[in-house]
This record gives C-alpha cells, structure tokens and sequence, in this order.
C-alpha cells in the first residue's frame, strides 16, 4: 500500500505538470509516461507511479484532468484506511495535505499562471485540510496523547 503522503505528492505533481505543458493534448499513454518519468525524478520509482496510476482501469486512456482525479481519489482512500490505522498519522498529514497545497499555489505564482479552477480547488483543498487537522485532533487517542504532551509537569 502506498502512503498518503506519496499519493499526495504525485497529485502534486500532476497538478504541476498541467500548469508547465501548453497543451494537455498529448497521447494519454505518453502522458501518464511523463507524469511517472517527472515523479520518479524526485519520489519514487517510475514502476511504482505507473503501478499506482493503474490501480484505476482506465488511467492508460486518461486526460490530466482525469489523472488528477484519480490521484485525489486514491488519497482520500488512502487517508480513511490510514485512520483507522494509524489516527496520530492521519492527522498529521491532514495537516501536511495544507502544505503541499500551497506548494501547488506558490508553483502557480510564481510560474505567473493564473488559473482560476486550480485556484479554487486548492482553496477547498486546504480547507478541506484544516477540518482534517481539527476532526482528527479530537479523535481520542490523539486527544489523550496531546494531553498527556503538553500537560505533563
């Protein structure tokens, strides 16, 4: 299983790739082999990219705008098995999700790219990352760790 925070990094790096290409018209396949190829560069291995892209049947045939829903499904997946799992994790990267959000918005600056929908749904996305950090906080087995951190004496 893959961890959240490779999931999230290559949505990351999807969205990075649709703000650099001029065109998304590129043969599907040839696309999700870029996306693997820039991926593998930083995190990872090209094998487990294109693994983890075609655990969805139809990644082989998908535009970026699929890839990245793809990509964010397989996160959100990925962060419920994780909570049930490993509640201090999931919260921390609830918290980390934000990060890597503005990541994709200080990309966007700084390339002097304004695209509105990106804009948007990396607003959601952060907010969606802050009720993660505070719903996961009040979880009780983080609410009894954080309580025994910061009351001990």
């Amino acid at each position: 299983m893959y961890s959240l925070a490779a999931h999230r990094f290559m949505l990351l790096t999807i969205f990075m790739a649709l703000v650099s290409r001029s065109k998304a018209a590129n043969a599907p396949s040839e696309l999700m082999q870029d996306i693997c190829k820039e991926t593998a560069k930083s995190h990872g291995s090209y094998d487990d990219c294109a693994s983890a892209l075609e655990l969805d049947p139809t990644a082989d045939s998908a535009d970026i705008n699929k890839l990245a829903k793809i990509t964010a499904t397989a996160s959100f997946k990925s962060a419920l098995s994780e909570l049930g799992e490993d509640p201090l994790s999931a919260n921390y990267d609830s918290m980390v999700a934000g990060d890597d959000v503005q990541s994709c918005e200080d990309e966007l600056a700084r390339d002097k790219a304004q695209i509105p929908g990106i804009t948007t749904r990396n607003n959601y996305g952060k907010l969606y990352s802050a009720i993660a950090s505070v719903v996961t906080n009040h979880l009780p087995q983080i609410y009894i760790l954080t309580s025994c951190m910061y009351n001990h004496k």
